[in-house]
């Protein structure tokens, strides 16, 4: 039994990314003073003491607020008696470009007629929707009408577990504007299986609590930056324990390359190569002759697809990848998803028969299903 997953957003019961820089209108600004600790002969202090700043959430709150959003999409649904309805999907967005552009999850705008954003001011507008990406759970609207508030995004490199971290999103579409929540960072890189179809990659993890309404909403550093975009939550594991505190947050590494491509053409061009993918056992291992854990197996193969025709076959174990180390399915997925692009052709060194081999594959473009 899987793990109960819960997406964000609310299921009611039945180009380019560089912004504005018109300083009237955005972006957020950083906190002009940091917090510093006292330090000893051990370094920081762990305990506040004299001279501790605590981080002052409701500032960085007031000046991120503007460009956070409610989303909500309107899903024609057929009753039982095949009448035709509007199901309304309630989500969260955030504006990170002054022209309009935002960032929500793809969970919350799918099959959406139509799409409705108000801004924190009670403003709405129609919105168009530029792209989607299923493999990521990411979308990009875009609004008309006048210059907008933004959030800038964050520098995925300056994220550390144990940061401070904000999460502000429509939760549960309360009235009264968006709900706020504090936490820190609790992992990076994570891996989520959403679906037996979908599995997301290098999450944020964070025990900020979000909830159903959060999704697209933003994860804010106390610098007042995007760091990444709430998407999942997991409520039970696969023994039917709760869990508490275990919220997942797409980062902004992922976030903007696919945001570019989405704004550039519409859609994500994902490298493939036509075969299924497992994790190492020890038995398999050493048939092959490689250390545990310092490959991935090719399953099974398409015939006539890129990697057949580059010369891989069913029961290889990829070790490298254009020059790049793989030793989990997750590394060879995110290789493909973020380092590489259809046409490309890569190197790919396995191991057959206890023998070493280089082959050449010209990589495919991934079908959109």
């Amino acid at each position: 039994m899987a793990a109960a997953v819960i997406l964000l957003a609310v299921w009611p019961a039945c180009g380019t990314l560089t912004p504005s820089s018109d300083p009237t209108i955005g972006p957020v600004s950083a906190p002009t003073t940091s917090p510093t600790a006292p330090t000893g002969p051990l370094g920081p202090a762990s305990q506040p003491g004299p001279g501790l700043a605590l981080p002052n959430v409701g500032d960085i709150v007031e000046r991120v607020r503007p460009a956070v959003v409610s989303v909500v999409s309107e899903v024609p649904t057929r009753d039982l008696f095949g009448r035709v309805f509007s199901d309304p999907h309630s989500g969260s967005g955030v504006i990170f470009d002054s022209r309009g552009y935002l960032l929500t999850n793809n969970h919350v705008v799918a099959s959406g007629s139509s799409v409705t954003v108000t801004l924190d001011d009670g403003s709405q507008f129609d919105a168009e929707l530029v792209g989607s990406d299923t493999l990521t759970d990411l979308a990009v609207l875009k609004i008309e009408g006048r210059e907008f508030p933004w959030a800038p995004l964050a520098d995925p490199a300056t994220v550390r577990v144990g940061d401070w971290v904000i999460a502000i999103g429509n939760a549960l579409a309360l009235p009264g504007g968006p709900t706020v929540t504090v936490g820190v960072v609790s992992g990076l890189d994570r891996p989520f299986q959403v679906s037996s179809s979908l599995q997301l990659y290098g999450l944020i993890q964070t025990d900020a609590s979000i909830n159903p309404g959060n999704s697209g909403g933003p994860l804010v550093s106390l610098r007042g930056e995007v760091v990444g975009i709430s998407t999942v939550v997991a409520r039970g594991d696969s023994a039917g324990r709760d869990i508490q505190g275990i919220g997942f947050a797409v980062g902004m590494d992922t976030a903007v390359p696919v945001a570019e491509e989405l704004i550039d053409k519409g859609q994500v061009e994902w490298a493939w190569m036509g075969v299924f993918l497992d994790d190492l056992d020890p038995e398999r291992a050493a048939a092959v002759g490689v250390p545990l854990r310092e490959g991935v197996l090719i399953a099974d193969i398409l015939p006539s697809g890129p990697a057949w025709n580059g010369g891989v076959r069913a029961g290889d174990v990829v070790t490298s990848v254009d020059g790049r180390r793989v030793s989990t399915v997750r590394d060879f997925i995110r290789l493909l998803r973020l380092d590489v692009h259809p046409g490309q052709e890569v190197e790919v060194i396995v191991f057959r028969e206890k023998k070493e081999l280089a082959l050449e594959v010209v990589l495919g473009e991934r079908p959109s299903r």
